[in-house]
């Protein structure tokens, strides 16, 4: 017999789109892209890159690229 372990709660994420190919990212991680894609936008009036995003966030360039897919 399985026995069922008390955990805490899992951290809120986002759901990804139907596609499947996209990890779903935390909604925290999501909401700094956005201010930073916002941000970068209204400074330079170009859309950030991944490769800027994820210098300016800390991430790596695959968490930074499924970010703003999903932005």
């Amino acid at each position: 017999m399985l026995k069922v372990r008390d955990s805490a709660p899992a951290p809120a994420v986002t759901t990804a789109p139907a596609t499947g190919s996209r990890p779903a990212l935390p909604a925290a991680l999501l909401s700094a892209a956005r201010r930073i894609a916002d941000t970068y936008q209204a400074e330079h009036g170009t859309p950030v890159t991944a490769a800027q995003l994820a210098t300016r966030m800390g991430v790596a360039l695959p968490v930074a690229t499924a970010a703003l897919a999903q932005l």
